[in-house]
């Protein structure tokens, strides 16, 4: 018997004599958070060279990596982003951080609404 299953067996033989159960737990699960709670505004930099523009249609320049995120803007398709970086978030959506071309304005844009799918090289993420 090693050294670690007699020091088990002298901790739990005087538990079990006493009728105590030893049960394991796991720790409790935690939820992946949604709504306000998702909008984190996660730190960012400008890592990205790269740029783009929304994807047939608008796209919603928002204040975190979410849809439950408030919209700072919104971009149509000849509005240049110039990307930062990109997040995955609590559900598995990859999100480019971007400025929109020539202003101030910066957030964060899904990818799947993006021409070319976003910033997502390795290398870029925030």
């Amino acid at each position: 018997m090693t050294k670690r299953a007699r020091l088990a067996a002298a901790v739990a033989a005087p538990l079990l004599l006493s009728g105590a159960t030893l049960t394991a737990t796991a720790p409790a699960a935690s939820a992946a958070p949604t709504g306000a709670d998702a909008c984190t505004h996660p730190s960012w930099s400008n890592k990205s060279p790269g740029k783009g523009t929304a994807k047939g249609g608008d796209a919603k320049v928002r204040t975190g990596p979410s849809q439950d995120c408030a919209v700072t803007a919104t971009v149509g398709t000849s509005v240049v982003l110039q990307y930062h970086c990109w997040v995955q978030n609590s559900v598995g959506n990859k999100w480019t951080h971007v400025r929109i071309d020539g202003t101030q304005i910066n957030g964060w844009v899904y990818n799947g609404n993006l021409d070319d799918g976003g910033s997502v090289h390795p290398d870029n993420k925030c």
